[in-house]
């Protein structure tokens, strides 16, 4: 299980290219299952519509497969039919047979995280790392994706000590680097912050596909800190030639722009160019993060027209009958209405949304097999 092994440890630290790794096994091959199921993870953790086609690809099969790999191939299909409820209770499903699988837990992380129930994965996420062996390989994955969890739900400080475990044994892993971060952001410490990614700059700035989005961590620990000369800098070498490729890091552009708004740094035309990135990027409805950024964005650039469609497109998504309309009507509408008011009366500081944030669909309005 050599290639797979690796595509799995790429997959796992943010390293490296897991598609790649896999190029050499067709059908027949002893790892091709396995491989499939990777080819798929590396959809669903995009979280991008544009990885669909990809996602059906590796499920499509008209051969026998183990029941491993069917609950895979059934949790990746939840996905791919929008439906990323079912899909984290589908991958939650594989840890309770399968408790030392961790690309089902970290794609059960993944979708909850685009979910924003983070206090349901914390206890997921808990009860891997306390059934999990101190010894069994893998383990500093799991202090890293919990470290992570515990961040994202508000325990800084336990996020952190995890994160630091997590790193002491594999200080190079630019997600273990990332939870860190996280844990120092949540916790306000923007000096402390800064110099933490400063210092782990080399495991962080290579070949990873957080390396972005931890330069955008860099870019507002220095904002926050007062240092908006560095943060412009950042944003200008590392977000901005990244916008054209990733909605969610023009997302990243789109917060940072904003927060230097406030702190007075002028436009340069750069609203006007994101605007144009996320118009063209954008599906509406399937993420209420990227929606709301983009709508920032559009406003911030003059674009009314674009902020009209987009609500347009929201509220024609709201009317269907599935979980994007609920996100939709319950989070994309009435956070545009807000963002137009707001617009319209106040020209300060205004926060950027969370990636996640949809707690505000309540549990009862979501169906029943997505429960």
């Amino acid at each position: 299980m050599q290639a797979t092994s690796r595509a799995l440890d790429h997959f796992l630290r943010a390293v490296g290219d897991p598609v790649a790794d896999l190029r050499s096994i067709g059908p027949g091959h002893a790892e091709f299952e396995w491989a499939q199921n990777i080819h798929a993870a590396t959809g669903v953790l995009a979280k991008v519509p544009d990885a669909f086609p990809a996602i059906a690809r590796a499920i499509r099969t008209d051969t026998a497969i183990s029941a491993h790999t069917r609950a895979h191939f059934d949790a990746a299909q939840a996905w791919l039919s929008a439906d990323p409820a079912l899909a984290a209770d589908r991958y939650t499903s594989i840890l309770r047979r399968w408790p030392y699988d961790l690309l089902a837990l970290r794609l059960v992380q993944s979708c909850y995280f685009f979910l924003g129930w983070h206090d349901r994965l914390c206890a997921i996420v808990d009860t891997a790392m306390q059934a999990w062996p101190r010894d069994r390989c893998g383990f500093d994955f799991v202090l890293a994706m919990a470290a992570f969890t515990h961040a994202e739900n508000g325990d800084a400080a336990y996020a952190e000590a995890l994160g630091r475990r997590a790193l002491a044994n594999d200080p190079a892993c630019p997600f273990g680097v990332h939870a860190v971060t996280h844990a120092l952001a949540e916790s306000g410490r923007h000096r402390q912050g800064a110099q933490w990614m400063r210092d782990q700059h080399a495991h962080w700035s290579g070949e990873s596909r957080m390396r972005t989005h931890n330069a955008w961590h860099l870019a507002m620990f220095d904002v926050e800190d007062g240092n908006v000369a560095s943060a412009l800098r950042i944003l200008e070498e590392w977000l901005l030639p990244a916008w054209s490729g990733s909605p969610l890091d023009t997302c990243d552009a789109v917060a940072l722009l904003w927060r230097l708004k406030t702190a007075g740094v002028g436009d340069g035309g750069r609203w006007s160019k994101v605007s144009e990135a996320l118009a063209g990027t954008v599906t509406p409805g399937f993420w209420p993060y990227v929606d709301l950024h983009a709508a920032l964005a559009h406003w911030a650039a003059g674009q009314q027209a674009r902020v009209r469609q987009l609500e347009h497109a929201i509220e024609v998504c709201a009317q269907g009958n599935d979980y994007a309309a609920l996100r939709a009507g319950y989070i994309t509408a009435p956070g545009l209405r807000a963002s137009s008011r707001s617009s319209r009366t106040r020209k300060g500081a205004r926060s950027t949304p969370r990636r996640g944030c949809a707690r505000a669909v309540p549990e009862s309005h979501i169906p029943a097999t997505a429960r």
